[in-house]
């Protein structure tokens, strides 16, 4: 078994949040062959992975590829988004780049999206339940992982050869609510 393997088998290595619910779109199997295929060619020592109480592991590879349209929601009750988005109207998604998110304590490698449609939901969303962003432009990606400082840069090429030769676009009509007890409720958008 690859470490990979081990990590992903023994325990959850994506950040957890568990103060907000949120809202996501899925990815296609299309996407999650390669990201798996890329993930499995990185250095486990260039990895950010973090021991928090309870022995959960925190960041590391992202195990759950998707693209998050609003975080931030301190209700657990998915009624209001339902009825925010009623009406809302699916769309296209296009990977556009890759790129590299630095932080104070680690770097997250992304690939990049393009989507008008999951842009007017984020807004939707924002607006319509008065949620503020702590970031305040919304940049569509799906995490690819987190890494220490500075060792993104070095898979950034990588990445790009990987994921951009394949013109990647696909439609979504489903958005996603998770609780902060990882409850999910699929909502049918049109």
């Amino acid at each position: 078994m690859n470490w990979y393997r081990e990590y992903i088998t023994a325990a959850k290595v994506q950040p957890k949040d568990d103060d907000f619910s949120w809202t996501y779109i899925e990815v296609p199997e299309e996407v999650m062959k390669l990201h798996r295929s890329f993930t499995k060619t990185i250095e486990k020592n260039d990895l950010y992975i973090e021991k928090a109480k309870g022995g959960d592991y925190h960041y590391g590879i992202e195990d759950d590829p998707h693209i998050t349209a609003k975080y931030g929601f301190s209700f657990d009750d998915p009624k209001q988004v339902i009825e925010v988005l009623d009406g809302a109207k699916g769309g296209n998604v296009s990977v556009e780049a890759i790129d590299v998110f630095e932080k104070d304590e680690y770097d997250v490698l992304v690939i990049k999206c393009k989507s008008s449609a999951l842009a007017k939901i984020h807004a939707k969303l924002t607006d319509d339940l008065g949620i503020e962003d702590k970031y305040p432009v919304f940049k569509p990606h799906v995490t690819i992982a987190y890494f220490k400082t500075g060792k993104a840069k070095k898979y950034k090429p990588l990445a790009e050869k990987h994921f951009l030769d394949k013109g990647i676009e696909f439609e979504f009509d489903k958005v996603f609510f998770e609780d902060t007890e990882d409850k999910t409720t699929q909502i049918d958008i049109e």
